[in-house]
């Protein structure tokens, strides 16, 4: 039976991207792996996003090719994958392809059993190659379908024993001594002179340098802070920053942060608001704030949806080009601007009349600083601040009338939880009460359309029948306990509470003391568990987090039990993955310094508390209100006065009435 393009179905801004393709795309089901096998075909299985620059390349070069849509028609069942609503088979295929070729990235095109195991897969392809592999494994299943069939299995019988690794160590308790050597042992791999990974490509990978940022707070080391102040001024200025409209590009292509990949993803912009955040918190740098101003403006400019939540991601072509949008002509420049702001312009980002980048296109990537364009041009920097902040409106209403990237509509559930974290972190560095409200409000919408009557959560905001993941729970889950530490109502704790009872309920594996990706229900050839941390942090060490936090907020000794479980299960795996175990490592640190609570009560609670989270604690936490509503509020009200109190190890100050007293002595038992 001859199929046809059922893409026009989907309700995914990538799969209908794909609806007009001459190849006979369908959506991942039981039915066609069903129907896959009555016909004894093998399964051509494509994954990537809408954002992604090289799906796009792959589309026009082959998708769209009639000779290459007969071959793949004829000899395949072709399944499309968008890769946001279908993590769980995203991550078996991209595992197959890092064990088949130790490499991986978008586009995935994997090739398996009717069944659905993998035997072959790999990324881009160019036309030819493309054909060429295709003709090949067609003849190869039909003449010799036996040694297809057996590496098949050889290769999913070692995806699902990726976890035996756990097996290879002996499981030991980590010192806090062994810890700081083990982040000491990360500076091998930062590039102190331009910051992040010491390598290209550079991602801005944001859960590194929060758990860097929490080390230095702690421990004060300098060569720390300094990976983590150059990280975030490079990415700042530039090209992976949209100097006109804000907000982060998803990598640099270079190791200077300049040429990006120009898609800007939402997961990247949630993470780096509540960084910068925290880094304005410790450092007090204007840069920071501006930053977070910044991206604060562009998402609700570019990202917001009329309806609810934010969009997943911004593509990176406009017009059939890469960049486009983003980059700018030596000319068209020098056509828009007087002679004093042109050349301020191109002494400021190293404007050339051939271009600086491809095309003869220029991108805004900052080569002097303020101070520098002021010494130049002999000018004060107020002056230079003020004709630069000009310029960039001036441009970003003349870039408005270009035609825009397409933008991906889902509302992805974890991602926004992601944002509700970084909008109540703006909120407490910052004090802006719009940033408040927004994580209010958003974390409000995802209660009342991502999560059910039975506390399932769902994928998607906006279909609740879509199966909510780990990474769902979890970072709903985190943003609950950030949003209760910014309005003291209790409801978010206690709907934390009921979510992580049902992740225990279904995602727990009690015999390795991790969680499975996927719920007891799924049903693929592999339930994985996500241990490492990639350009989003895993959830498993989302989830410690939650658990630790959570069961000292909630006196629920089980849940700190079972985080110490987790942590102790990868610990022994610090050495060898060390900064893709970021996340973990700041688990760890809190547990080896305890938790500490931060209690303040009376009419005026969250005036107070608002005061003490503009500075930055990194493994404290606050309750507060006028209600005995959680055990550690229990005999610490007086109507009459407002109260502080810091506890660590069970054990809790006198109480204090006195806010500069109470710093001191908070900042004595932090250190």
């Amino acid at each position: 039976m001859m199929l046809k393009n059922e893409l026009s179905k989907s309700t995914s801004p990538y799969l209908l991207q794909h609806k007009d393709n001459p190849v006979h795309w369908q959506e991942w089901s039981d039915e066609v792996l069903e129907m896959a096998k009555a016909q004894n075909k093998c399964l051509i299985i494509s994954v990537g996003y809408s954002a992604c620059h090289w799906c796009h390349v792959m589309v026009h070069e082959s998708f769209e090719d009639h000779e290459v849509a007969e071959l793949m028609n004829t000899r395949f069942v072709n399944i499309k994958i968008d890769r946001e609503e279908r993590p769980a088979i995203a991550e078996i295929y991209m595992d197959a392809a890092q064990i088949l070729t130790s490499r991986g990235g978008w586009p995935l095109n994997a090739f398996a059993l009717p069944d659905g195991k993998p035997f072959y897969a790999g990324t881009y392809f160019p036309k030819e190659n493309w054909k060429m592999v295709l003709k090949n494994i067609a003849e190869a299943y039909e003449e010799q379908p036996g040694k297809i069939i057996k590496t098949a299995e050889r290769l999913t019988e070692g995806l699902n024993n990726d976890e035996l690794m756990f097996e290879k160590v002996d499981e030991t308790d980590l010192n806090e001594k062994t810890l700081k050597r083990y982040y000491q042992n990360w500076f091998n791999d930062i590039d102190f002179e331009l910051g992040g990974q010491d390598k290209a490509p550079k991602f801005p990978m944001p859960c590194i340098w929060e758990s860097l940022l929490e080390y230095t707070a702690i421990y004060k080391d300098q060569r720390a802070i300094e990976a983590v102040e150059v990280t975030l001024d490079q990415m700042f200025t530039k090209g992976i920053f949209d100097w006109i409209g804000g907000g982060f590009a998803r990598y640099s292509v270079d190791e200077y942060w300049f040429a990006p990949h120009f898609e800007k993803m939402l997961y990247d912009n949630a993470q780096l608001l509540a960084l910068y955040a925290n880094a304005y918190k410790y450092t007090k740098k204007q840069a920071y704030k501006n930053c977070v101003e910044q991206c604060i403006s562009y998402l609700l400019e570019e990202m917001k949806s009329e309806s609810i939540g934010y969009y997943s991601a911004l593509d990176a072509d406009s017009e059939g080009e890469e960049g486009k949008f983003y980059t700018w002509t030596y000319s068209e420049l020098k056509s828009l601007l007087n002679e004093d702001e042109f050349d301020l312009l191109c002494d400021f980002f190293n404007l050339k009349p051939q271009g600086n980048w491809e095309d003869g296109r220029n991108i805004l990537s900052q080569v002097k600083s303020v101070s520098e364009l002021a010494s130049q041009f002999d000018k004060p920097e107020t002056e230079i601040i003020n004709k630069l902040q000009n310029i960039r409106i001036f441009l970003k209403k003349q870039r408005s009338h270009r035609v825009k990237p397409s933008v991906d509509f889902k509302l992805l559930t974890s991602q926004n939880a992601m944002l509700v974290f970084g909008f109540a972190k703006a909120f407490q560095a910052i004090k802006n009460k719009e940033y408040k409200a927004l994580s209010v409000s958003l974390l409000d919408e995802i209660i009342s359309h991502a999560i059910s009557h039975d506390n399932k959560v769902s994928r998607l905001m906006d279909k609740p029948e879509s199966t909510g993941f780990l990474d769902d729970y979890a970072f709903v889950i985190k943003a609950m306990i950030e949003v209760y530490q910014i309005t003291f109502e209790i409801k978010y704790l206690k709907t934390a509470d009921a979510l992580v009872r049902k992740v225990l309920e279904n995602f727990y594996d009690n015999s390795a003391h991790l969680f499975f990706y996927t719920p007891e229900s799924s049903n693929l050839i592999v339930r994985k568990k996500e241990i490492s941390d990639n350009v989003v942090p895993s959830s498993n060490a989302v989830m410690a987090e939650n658990l630790w936090i959570l069961g000292h907020m909630l006196s629920e000794t089980e849940y700190v039990n079972i985080s110490k479980l987790m942590v102790q299960k990868v610990e022994p795996l610090f050495g060898k993955y060390k900064m893709y175990f970021a996340t973990w490592y700041k688990v760890k640190l809190a547990q080896l310094k305890s938790q500490t609570e931060i209690a303040v009560t009376g009419n005026e609670a969250l005036k107070f508390v608002e005061k003490l989270q503009e500075d930055f604690f990194p493994i404290s936490h606050y309750y507060g209100g006028n209600e005995e509503n959680l055990p550690q509020l229990q005999h610490k009200i007086d109507q009459n006065q407002h109260r502080f109190f810091v506890c660590k190890h069970q054990n809790c100050s006198n109480p204090v009435t006195d806010l500069n007293e109470f710093k001191i002595l908070l900042s004595k038992i932090e250190n």
